[in-house]
């Protein structure tokens, strides 16, 4: 890793953090960067809640792998992870003088109260900030709700912005689509920590772990919620099912509100014994099931970047993309790579067909692998998070 010349003084807001990872790609995403750049020798200080989805953290001050990040309580841990509606009130007291003597504020999501009370904060104390939306900028759900936010705050906040980080080209479209000013509105993709994928788990684990035989293994990662499209995956495995009887569809993800409606699809379809729900994968367990699976499907109906499809790449598993997410560069057929027509289940279920019938390519596998380390690791994201950073300050 390239270390800095210079070090910056540079302060996070998000709601959630390390190790919150039931809240999907955003806590992930905002500590790979934050650990990318105190590894590049600059000082990052993360202010959050103690949500980690369904339990809390412990409130106060931790460092983690060289971060400064401090756990903030929430009043209700139910609101925080059921409702999105953060509420610690400690660092609203505590915000301006968190913010003081830094040099430039990161806000990640930009619907949220702690982004209200940092955005504030910055403008009173003359801050400069950069936005990470990771995706938010579309009304995709709750419409009223982020529409009376937009028009009280979020609008003035994107306005204000020094910069607006864009992970995809989708991000970038939606950006404009929200009349933000070309200049304002700067690339940097998600990156993924090579170190974690230099010793993969041996295969078998998974499989044995959860009583799978021998046959293939169809997996979906991700949280249990509408916009993922577990739904359409269930149903296409539905059409193909009679067909590969030794295939297993596992659903691995924590309930985002979509988990009792997706079992009782299941059900309906006579499923249950070809699909087994697996709950939350921690990290080590998300690389076993990448290393056993023979495929990973993203059959989202709206995804600014597909960090599971890098993962996945990284552990020699071939992925079918759902033609909506985001990536860039995109990663193609020969690293492993196939896309879908976006909510078409029967399109869905053609392309699953094939994959399944087909024996895996290593050559494929370890382009893919390579492809992702050449295009998203840590070090060069983190190089260009700091020249955006720089730019600003400039």
């Amino acid at each position: 890793m390239t270390r800095s010349a210079t070090a910056l003084n540079i302060t996070f807001v998000i709601p959630y953090f390390y190790p919150a990872w039931e809240y999907g790609g955003q806590p992930r995403s905002a500590y790979e960067l934050a650990r990318a750049l105190v590894q590049r020798g600059h000082r990052v200080k993360v202010l959050t809640t103690d949500s980690a989805g369904h339990s809390r953290l412990a409130a106060g001050y931790r460092q983690v792998d060289g971060i400064e990040v401090i756990y903030y309580r929430n009043l209700s841990n139910w609101l925080a992870f059921r409702k999105r509606l953060f509420w610690p009130q400690a660092l609203w007291r505590e915000m301006r003088s968190q913010i003081s003597g830094t040099e430039i504020v990161h806000i990640h999501e930009l619907r949220s109260t702690l982004s209200v009370f940092a955005y504030r904060a910055a403008q009173t104390q003359h801050v400069p900030y950069v936005l990470s939306t990771h995706g938010g900028l579309k009304h995709l759900g709750r419409r009223s709700v982020k529409t009376v936010f937009d028009a009280f705050w979020g609008s003035r906040i994107l306005r204000d912005a020094a910069a607006v980080l864009a992970i995809s080209p989708a991000e970038e479209k939606d950006a404009r689509d929200m009349n933000l000013r070309l200049a304002q509105v700067r690339p940097l993709p998600n990156m993924i920590a090579l170190s974690d994928y230099a010793s993969l788990p041996p295969r078998g684990t998974f499989r044995s772990r959860n009583g799978l035989g021998a046959g293939k293994i169809i997996l979906f990662l991700g949280r249990l919620h509408w916009v993922k499209g577990a739904d359409l995956l269930i149903e296409a495995f539905r059409r193909i099912a009679d067909l590969h009887r030794d295939t297993k569809l596992i659903i691995a993800g924590s309930d985002d509100g979509q988990e009792a409606a997706l079992h009782a699809l299941v059900d309906n379809l006579r499923l249950n014994e070809s699909v087994k729900f697996v709950g939350f994968l921690d990290d080590r367990s998300k690389r076993e099931a990448l290393v056993d699976a023979d495929l990973l499907v993203i059959p989202s109906r709206s995804e600014v970047f597909a960090i599971t499809a890098l993962e996945a790449l990284m552990c020699g598993c071939r992925v079918l993309l759902s033609d909506v997410c985001g990536l860039h560069p995109m990663p193609s057929t020969e690293h492993g790579v196939e896309l879908f027509q976006s909510n078409n289940v029967e399109d869905l279920a053609r392309r699953l067909r094939p994959i399944l019938e087909s024996t895996s390519s290593s050559a494929a596998a370890n382009a893919g692998r390579q492809f992702v380390i050449n295009e998203f690791g840590s070090d060069k994201v983190g190089a260009r998070a700091e020249s955006i950073y720089r730019m600003v300050l400039g």
